[in-house]
């Protein structure tokens, strides 16, 4: 981004191992030096649309350097893990809204990693909705600044009208666990709004789309 407000062309990135149809660059965050890119419709170890994300780091020429792919330790068929994805320090939060969870469809799930200094990312925790549902697609969308974590669910039904939406704030403890804090629903609910589709944070204020 130039002073002028234009933009220059800096680098255009893929997986290594890329594939048709892996849909690379359906979630992004760029964090320092950091670039994070999932590709939801990825393959790792054969499992069909399980999902992945690519870590890079940015060199001072603007080039990027491949570091690791990460996947999820449970994956499964058509996760959509790298829907969404966040970082803040050395904490990466990863979204599979299409998770099952037990006989719960597509209930969806968040994971937390912490990013090494070798470029690879250690698996922390598995987060989920504390009133998880089928179908709520909880981690369309994620968030993180500083220590809190916001995580969107798109088609959560919010006091029996469908797919409202809704977004729930988590705490990063120190010892990579997430504590539940809050649910957050809009006051003028309606059926089919998606509250949650997006989610954004900075300092002490909250978006949600």
């Amino acid at each position: 981004l130039e002073a002028n407000g234009s933009a220059s062309f800096l680098s255009k990135v893929t997986a290594p191992d890329k594939v048709l149809g892996d849909e690379f660059g359906l979630g992004v965050s760029l964090f320092g030096n950091t670039l994070a890119i999932g590709a939801i419709e990825a393959d790792p170890e054969g499992v069909s649309g399980a999902g992945a994300l690519y870590l890079y780091r940015i060199e001072a020429n603007g080039s990027v350097s491949f570091l690791s792919k990460v996947t999820a330790q449970d994956k499964a068929a058509e996760d959509k893990f790298g829907h969404s994805v966040s970082q803040s320090g050395d904490i990466l939060a990863v979204g599979a809204w299409s998770a099952n969870q037990g006989s719960l469809s597509n209930a969806g799930a968040a994971y937390l990693f912490r990013l090494e200094s070798n470029g690879t990312a250690s698996f922390l925790t598995k987060i989920t909705a504390p009133d998880k549902a089928t179908e709520d697609h909880f981690g369309f969308s994620v968030s993180q600044s500083g220590n809190i974590l916001a995580v969107g669910a798109r088609n959560a039904d919010v006091s029996g009208i469908s797919d409202a939406g809704a977004a729930y704030i988590f705490r990063l403890e120190s010892n990579g666990t997430a504590s539940f804090l809050t649910k957050i629903t809009a006051s003028d609910r309606a059926a089919s709004d998606h509250f949650g589709f997006s989610v954004s944070q900075s300092g002490d204020v909250l978006a949600i789309g």
